[in-house]
């Protein structure tokens, strides 16, 4: 009786962990999915057309204008945002301290990898929301029962990977590599059926086993490899002020992860742009779809505030006893966020630009906007965390229309 008591409390308390500690993020990714759930439906107007609106990342599989090379790029692509996200949520998935204090009792291995398992699918509810939206349109639009595996294939490889990079065990990635490129040279073939039954098989002996992780000579061998890297960024460093030092270390260092995976969706907002544009034929429309994905980059990007400023608030004590002026980080960290954004903004300028779909001085326009934009969106994202979705849209909205009616 106490065996089975025993493994039921560390599920409630690992569960109880992550619901306290995420519970205001997890707000306001839910926000920004229901915001884009009210903005589907105000085009689309069935129940399955905004299912198949938000399934489109996963049904661009399908297409069979692709080849293998493209399907296996775009899976490690679709893998590695499932990866950022977990990453993003690192401590919070992973137990914190008590997990320490678990390592002293008797839970089996298995058992701690199928709570590991319960509390990284609880955590990756809002992207489930698109593998549950690709399955109904599948299952429903097609005959093919291949393509229904299909979907759960991607969706089980991504889990292995989140947990391979959780556990630091990057031989799984091998494995998950494999999988991905047996799905993209079986998409459309006569092997489809087989070759989705294989990969599940797969990725189920990922989830279920830990591969050893790698040795200490390939570790060090990743370690020289980035020796040159790493001198570079610390003579670049030496030069920066000691304040913008800090807020570039916190983004390196602890926020590393949530910093690439906005790099990510930026990318893909910028990607999504782009390929609209060459709907457009890069026509007068293209000018205002292109401060609309630089309003969107800001507004993903502008999420960077909240880590910076709750590293700024656990070392409060600490420089308090310094003297600095009260809230002497402000500026440095819109510096390095906005340094940090720039590149990413200049994507939808840059391809107008090439194609002298608009004059230089209405881009340059537009991309001062959206970097002051980025400026001003660090109030709303740190003067109310629960609704800091809702009150940042706003702003980016009324700013965006201003911005359009600006340059038009």
């Amino acid at each position: 009786m106490e065996s089975d008591i025993l493994p039921a409390t560390l599920l409630q308390f690992r569960l109880r962990w992550y619901a306290i500690s995420t519970a205001r993020a997890v707000l306001r990714r839910w926000q920004a999915l229901v915001l884009a759930c009210g903005i589907l439906a105000s085009a689309n107007a069935s129940l399955f057309a905004n299912a198949d609106s938000l399934a489109t990342p996963l049904l661009a599989l399908l297409s069979p204008g692709h080849g293998t090379a493209w399907r296996f790029g775009y899976l490690l692509l679709l893998q590695a945002v499932a990866v950022m996200w977990a990453q993003m949520q690192r401590e919070q998935i992973a137990g914190g301290d008590f997990m320490r204090y678990v390592a002293s009792l008797p839970f089996t291995q298995r058992y701690r990898r199928r709570v590991d398992t319960i509390v990284l699918v609880l955590a990756d509810s809002p992207l489930l929301l698109v593998l549950v939206c690709a399955l109904v349109v599948v299952g429903v639009g097609h005959a093919h029962g291949s393509h229904f595996l299909l979907m759960l294939d991607v969706g089980l490889l991504a889990l292995a990977a989140q947990l391979g990079a959780l556990d630091r065990r990057r031989l799984a990635w091998l494995g998950v590599a494999a999988g991905d490129l047996a799905l993209a040279g079986a998409v459309h073939t006569g092997f489809q059926t087989g070759a989705c039954v294989l990969v599940a098989a797969g990725a189920c002996a990922l989830l279920a086993f830990r591969l050893p992780r790698a040795g200490a000579r390939w570790q060090a061998m990743l370690g020289r490899a980035g020796a040159p890297l790493a001198a570079m960024l610390s003579r670049m460093a030496e030069r920066l002020h000691p304040a913008i030092l800090i807020s570039f270390s916190i983004l390196y260092r602890e926020r590393r992860s949530e910093a690439i995976g906005k790099a990510l969706g930026a990318v893909c907002i910028a990607a999504a742009a782009l390929a609209l544009m060459n709907v457009f034929d890069f026509d007068a429309r293209a000018v205002g779809l292109a401060v609309i994905a630089q309003v969107f980059i800001a507004l993903s990007i502008s999420g960077l505030y909240r880590g910076l400023q709750m590293a700024h608030r656990d070392a409060a004590r600490y420089f308090a006893a310094l003297p600095l002026a009260p809230a002497w980080w402000r500026a440095s960290d819109i510096a390095i966020v906005v340094a940090f954004a720039l590149p990413l903004l200049a994507i939808p300028g840059g391809a107008l630009l090439v194609r002298h779909a608009a004059s230089p001085a209405s881009l340059i326009l537009s991309g001062a906007s959206s970097a002051a934009l980025l400026c001003v969106l660090r109030a709303p994202q740190l003067w109310n965390e629960r609704h800091a979705v809702v009150l940042s849209t706003m702003v980016a909205a009324v700013w965006c229309g201003l911005t359009i009616a600006l340059i038009n």
